[in-house]
């Protein structure tokens, strides 16, 4: 049940040779799932980018059952399924399904009855779905991608004044200079180039008290707050809060505005990117993720 297609681990399908088949695939960020239930799987559909714009799949499926929707947070990437299949109405049908994402386990949907599968966790990040379909859902598979594939862009947030800037690739980020007065003023990134400690531009103005958080060669990010709102007629970023693997740094900047929050529970954060001028516009962030 395990080849490649496109460089992705094709998983599956489990289920019945009902129905058309279906494929979903190369999808770099899911951000929904609408799964219709009743006896059975009826139908499933999924929410994903496309660049910055949201679009949904085809349904695959019928009409029937009730529908449930799955959000998925900006940072959280599925890394294993579960579910049932068995006999129905002279078929082989889905009929329960569970996603387990890198934040939170969403299901069982269905009933447990049949003959279980499931995908182990620590196999890689779900990336799509394939299978056959008619007016139930009759099999599923995915399509499996190791954690070796390009960085994720998770944002940005705040305002589109400035430049853009990006910082990305730096596997070691081991310090972080914040310049800060009513906003976040600039941000300067310190990280290793070989053996080699180098510092990146400066991504914002001259103006603010500058602090330095010292993450040193074996403290990851575990977590990055912050806040946005208007200063002057431009939306720009207010306040940054860094959790690491020994401590929060922060917050630095009012905490005042619209609130965002990248949580990394399964990944590794390797660059940010963003708009700038004379404070800093936007951030947003390069996540590496694993499966965990």
């Amino acid at each position: 049940m395990a080849s490649k297609v496109d460089g992705a681990n094709v998983l599956g399908p489990w289920g019945g040779s009902g129905g058309t088949a279906w494929s979903f695939a190369n999808a770099q960020a899911i951000t929904k799932i609408k799964i219709n239930v009743g006896d059975i799987v009826d139908s499933i559909t999924f929410q994903y980018m496309d660049g910055k714009t949201a679009r949904w799949s085809p349904r695959y499926g019928g009409v029937g059952g009730k529908p449930t929707e799955i959000e998925l947070g900006p940072a959280e990437f599925i890394i294993s399924m579960k579910g049932y299949y068995g006999p129905y109405v002279g078929k082989t049908m889905i009929y329960s399904l569970t996603f387990v994402t890198t934040i939170h386990e969403y299901g069982p949907y269905g009933q447990k009855k049949g003959t279980q599968f499931f995908i182990p966790k620590g196999t890689g990040l779900i990336s799509g779905f394939f299978g056959r379909s008619g007016d139930q859902l009759d099999a599923i598979g995915v399509y499996m991608k190791t954690p070796i594939e390009s960085p994720v862009a998770v944002g940005p947030w705040g305002g589109s004044g400035g430049t853009a800037w990006s910082f990305e690739n730096a596997w070691t980020i081991t310090k972080i200079k914040i310049s800060v007065g009513d906003v976040v003023d600039s941000i300067t990134f310190q990280y290793m180039d070989g053996k080699t400690t180098r510092w990146s531009s400066r991504y914002g103005g001259a103006g603010g008290k500058p602090i330095e958080i010292d993450l040193g060669t074996n403290n990851n990010l575990k977590a990055i707050y912050g806040h946005y709102d208007n200063y002057y007629g431009k939306i720009v970023i207010m306040s940054l809060t860094f959790v690491t693997t020994t401590g929060t740094y922060g917050p630095y900047g009012p905490e005042k505005g619209t609130a965002f929050s990248l949580p990394v529970k399964a990944g590794k954060v390797v660059g940010f990117f963003g708009r700038a001028g004379q404070w800093l516009d936007a951030l947003g962030f390069y996540l590496k993720p694993t499966s965990a």
